[in-house]
């Protein structure tokens, strides 16, 4: 049986080259589904898909491994899609399932193709997200499925030394809470920033002594490693654990530095937007920056109104306004993250809104009126819009019945943006 987060995701039947396959019929303990985002228009997707048929072949052929790719094609008409998944020995997600190769994309942060996820068709959890690297470097399958290495596991295999080269037992830190910093010394942003974080850093140190920094770095020589390093007052992954510092960023989907991560003592993240969280609270009076159910919309927030659907409590700004709008949807977002939020799957955002620059460009974007208090759920990748009626109190009660409705497909969506009528020509 496949996991009901990826019944959802997929739905029930997927394409196969002879009809109409059961999702549930390539799931169960130990098979894995690869989600294979590729397009027949694409140079780079023609290059890789020979290396993964070969690959695909492979393990059918000379191993016990059970995998099934499903091809989420980009193409841009039927006859293109059909003439590309011709020639793939797996299935395929139907090329009229638009809404659901968006939500794909997005529910897997696919930004650039071609890209291979790999699933647990049991839990339904990511494996990899690096699957075209991984076939690229293991075509012989020897490690495959890649399932990565838990964080601890891999921090208490590489050798930690402090800016004076002493190397330190990661037992000696493995129950604090840890900073990883992606940085390299080569990199404007980083030497701006470093300083920064050094000052936060001594801020947090002094108030919770329970916490150590690691430098992850992505410098081109040992030299410019360790000089950068004697600039820091914490503790290095050491320059010869390349392959470590390759996998630490790529658990952790680091896409560029600088980067700054918080783990809990348990090594589980707190945190991958450390970056922006101390540029925030450059007194660290949040650390360590746990994400709460319902947040003050701001600029570092606009990448997930892009990546999911977001409800926004628009007010005007003043303290207690912005207060009330956080106790209003406090009790709606805990029950409503709890009920649905699982690895992987789209879950609604929560916001509350002032007046200030952010929150006017989100309104003009959606094309929103300048009223408060005004409810409104943004899903701006399949630009979409659902409003709280007008003359509806704005309560706990009310907005629960909102999100339920959501929820449930009653709404009605609105276009992001209005569809502009056409002039009739009548001369």
């Amino acid at each position: 049986m496949a996991h009901p987060s990826l019944l959802k995701s997929l739905g029930e039947q997927v394409l196969g080259h002879s009809g109409p396959v059961s999702l549930s019929d390539i799931s169960g303990p130990e098979r894995v589904i690869a989600l294979y985002f590729s397009a027949h228009w694409c140079p780079p997707c023609r290059g890789f898909t020979p290396q993964l048929v070969a690959f695909y072949k492979h393990l059918k052929e000379n191993t016990k491994h059970q995998l099934e790719v499903i091809l989420v094609s980009s193409d841009q008409d039927e006859a293109s899609f059909q003439d590309y998944f011709s020639d793939m020995p797996w299935l395929a997600l139907p090329f009229a399932e638009t809404k659901r190769k968006v939500r794909l994309s997005r529910q897997y942060r696919v930004s650039a193709i071609p890209s291979l996820v790999l699933l647990d068709s049991r839990s339904g959890r990511v494996i990899t997200k690096s699957g075209r690297e991984m076939v690229s470097s293991d075509p012989e399958a020897l490690t495959f499925p890649w399932r990565p290495r838990a964080l601890g596991d891999l921090l208490a295999a590489t050798s930690l030394v402090d800016p004076q080269g002493q190397v330190v037992a990661y037992d000696a830190i493995k129950d604090a809470y840890k900073g990883l910093y992606f940085s390299a010394h080569w990199c404007p942003p980083c030497k701006a920033f470093t300083p920064q974080l050094i000052s936060v850093y001594e801020k947090i140190k002094k108030k919770e002594g329970n916490f150590q920094m690691i430098f992850v770095s992505s410098d081109r020589s040992e030299e410019s490693w360790r000089a950068y390093h004697s600039t820091m007052p914490w503790l290095s992954v050491a320059w010869e654990c390349e392959d470590v510092r390759r996998e630490l960023a790529t658990n952790l989907e680091v896409q560029g530095i600088p980067t700054f991560v918080v783990l809990a003592p348990d090594n589980t993240v707190i945190t991958a937007e450390g970056r922006a969280e101390l540029t925030e609270d450059p007194e660290a009076e949040r650390f360590p920056w746990r994400p709460q159910s319902v947040e003050v919309l701001a600029e570092r927030h606009m990448a997930r109104l892009q990546e999911s659907p977001c409800l926004v409590l628009f007010t005007d700004g003043e303290t207690t306004e912005l207060q009330f709008g956080r106790d209003v949807l406090l009790p709606v977002a805990e029950e409503y993250l709890l009920e649905h939020a699982q690895e992987g799957a789209l879950t609604l955002q929560f916001f509350v809104a002032g007046e200030d620059e952010v929150s006017d460009s989100v309104r003009d974007f959606a094309c929103l009126e300048d009223v408060v208090p005004l409810v409104a759920i943004l899903d701006l990748a399949e630009g979409a819009k659902f409003l709280l009626e007008d003359g509806v109190e704005v309560s706990t009660a009310t907005v629960h019945n909102f999100v339920t409705r959501y929820c449930n497909s009653k709404l009605s969506p609105l276009p992001i943006r209005p569809v502009a009528s056409s002039a009739t020509n009548t001369s």
